[in-house]
């Protein structure tokens, strides 16, 4: 269960994140060629790669024209929806990278682990498959760049 949680959060956030972003002007297509190495480091399940997307995705939804603003909306929400899980379950985004390692911290509670699964089960979910291809399609149309070749 602890590992599938670890993998699932890291497969929905690398997935959305190889399939999303966008840009209409020169300097968001820049910022957007700039991320897209923080992504793909998304694979690793590092917490410190999972840190790097989370301030770059607000940066990319803060600079995202039009066209993909709310989609990176849905994706810094879900990202928000992951982080709050993980609080209530008294984890962190190390704590995953821990665990995915067999390494299961000291206080750590067997019944809120579980209803982190549960919660990461529901992790994601078709607006935010959608939102990742929309950005995708527009990051390859408006600023030349094919995340799914990260």
């Amino acid at each position: 269960m602890k590992r599938i949680g670890t993998l699932a959060a890291t497969a929905v956030l690398g997935a959305t994140l190889l399939t999303g972003c966008g840009g209409g002007t020169d300097a968001y297509c820049d910022s957007l060629d700039d991320a897209q190495g923080k992504f793909s480091a998304l694979n690793d399940a590092d917490a410190s790669a999972l840190e790097d997307f989370k301030n770059a995705a607000e940066d990319l939804e803060g600079d995202a024209p039009d066209e993909v603003k709310d989609d990176w909306g849905v994706i810094n929400s879900a990202y928000d929806d992951l982080e709050k899980s993980l609080d209530e379950a008294g984890l962190t985004f190390t704590d995953l990278e821990k665990i995915s390692e067999g390494e299961m911290p000291e206080d750590l509670d067997e019944e809120a682990l579980t209803k982190l699964g549960e919660s990461m089960n529901d992790f994601g979910g078709d607006d935010l498959e959608k939102a990742g291809e929309d950005i995708s399609k527009h990051a390859k149309d408006e600023c030349d760049i094919d995340l799914d070749a990260s």
